[in-house]
C-alpha cells in the first residue's frame, strides 16, 4: 500500500467516505446513544435502591440524577472520542451540552424554573464531564498490531 493511500486511511475514520458530516456525525451519534443508555442505567440502578430501602429522601434525588447524567456525559464522550481519535474535548463538550438540553428541556415541561443556580450547576459539571471523557477517549493508547 502506497503511503499516501495509508496516510488517507489513517486520518479517513468513516469505512472510506469523504462526506464530512459523516466523519462528524457517525461519532457523535455512537456517543450520544452510549450516554443515553448509561445515564438510564444509573437512574434505573438508583430507583431499584430507592426501592430496596422504602423510603426516598427527597434532598437525594437531584444529585443522584445529576450523578446519573455526569457517568452518562463522561462515558458517552470517551466513546465518542475513542471512535473519532480526534477532537475528543470537542465531542465531549458536544455531547455534554446536548445531553443538557435533552434534560433543560424535559424540566422546563414539568413547571421548572426556565434557568436558575442549579441549572447552571448541571450545565457546568456535565461539560465538565462529557468533555473529560472525550479528551481521555481520544488520547487513550492504542495497543500495536502485530
Amino acid at each position: 500500500m502506497t503511503r499516501a493511500r495509508t496516510l488517507k486511511n489513517r486520518y479517513n475514520r468513516c469505512g472510506g467516505c469523504g462526506n464530512p458530516v459523516l466523519q462528524i456525525g457517525k461519532p457523535f451519534l455512537i456517543g450520544l446513544l452510549a450516554a443515553l443508555v448509561v445515564a438510564m442505567a444509573f437512574v434505573m440502578l438508583f430507583a431499584l435502591v430507592f426501592v430496596i430501602m422504602k423510603s426516598i429522601v427527597s434532598s437525594a434525588v437531584i444529585p443522584l440524577s445529576v450523578i446519573a447524567l455526569m457517568a452518562g456525559c463522561f462515558v458517552g464522550g470517551w466513546i465518542c472520542g475513542s471512535v473519532s481519535r480526534q477532537r475528543g474535548l470537542f465531542y465531549g463538550l458536544a455531547i455534554g451540552l446536548t445531553v443538557f438540553l435533552g434534560a433543560w428541556i424535559i424540566g422546563i415541561a414539568m413547571d421548572e424554573k426556565a434557568f436558575s443556580l442549579t441549572v447552571a450547576v448541571k450545565l457546568i459539571l456535565l461539560l465538565i464531564a462529557g468533555g473529560c471523557g472525550g479528551w481521555l477517549g481520544s488520547n487513550r493508547v492504542k495497543p500495536r498490531r502485530r
